[in-house]
């Protein structure tokens, strides 16, 4: 048996959008044609996705700029919301990690599959029921003290 066999890649899975959980972000040192050959920082998020067939492990690459047109911040609005999101806030991979999404995929053009978009999960009924204040019931009015017999 050989040392190392070389292998298809990532599964495909066809472009769509499927529930997602963050399971992971490590820090990242590297070189890409966009630093001209420069090492810079990045972050490496992995993603459990939900795919038709089988679960899928997909990761994304981010630069560690955090402003309003980053990527971490659109990943950032998914995972804790935009209330969280906010300037100055700090978060630890644990304040993260285990939180499920939405991401949208693509296929790239070598058949692999690519997250293009993340957006926060839908709250279900009952996270949303328990969220909601309780309907106000309002006691009917007294009738008038009149001679009627009914």
């Amino acid at each position: 048996m050989p040392l190392i066999t070389v292998s298809a890649g990532t599964p495909a899975i066809p472009a769509g959008t499927y529930p997602a959980t963050l399971i992971g972000i490590a820090p990242k040192r590297m070189a890409t044609s966009f630093t001209n050959g420069e090492e810079q920082d990045f972050l490496e998020w992995t993603w459990l996705v939900e795919a038709p067939e089988k679960d899928v492990e997909i990761t994304s690459l981010t630069s560690t700029a955090t402003g309003p047109k980053s990527r971490i911040f659109e990943y950032l609005l998914a995972l804790v919301g935009p209330e969280k999101a906010a300037v100055g806030a700090g978060f630890e991979e644990n304040d993260l990690v285990g939180v499920k999404v939405l991401v949208s995929t693509v296929v790239t053009d070598q058949g692999f599959a690519k997250i293009d978009k993340i957006v926060a999960a839908p709250r279900g009924r009952q996270a949303a029921a328990a969220a909601a204040p309780a309907p106000r019931v309002q006691a009917p009015a007294a009738a008038p003290d009149d001679d009627l017999p009914f």
